[in-house]
This record gives C-alpha cells, structure tokens and sequence, in this order.
C-alpha cells in the first residue's frame, strides 16, 4: 500500500510540475499582450 501510494504521489507531481512548465509561457505571453503590460524604469536608471 505504501509503495502504492508513494507511486502515485511521485506520477501526480510529474504532471502537475510538466503542466505548469507547458502552460506557462502561453499564459505569461498572453497576460503582458493583453495588459500592454512595459516595465516602468526609474529616471535616476535614464540619466
């Protein structure tokens, strides 16, 4: 039961880090297309 349940935690956390590496880049790409989003620079870093 044990070697069970470890399996199964070890498969579940395989998928869940692969989903997040996958899906990722398209939610981080669409959120700063749609929110226009530019990174404000302080004037002190222009000079």
């Amino acid at each position: 039961m044990k070697f069970l349940k470890t399996t199964l935690l070890n498969k579940s956390i395989k998928i869940v880090g692969f989903l997040a590496l996958f899906l990722s880049p398209i939610f981080i790409h669409t959120t700063c297309t749609l929110a226009g989003h530019q990174p404000k620079c302080p004037n002190e870093l222009l000079k």
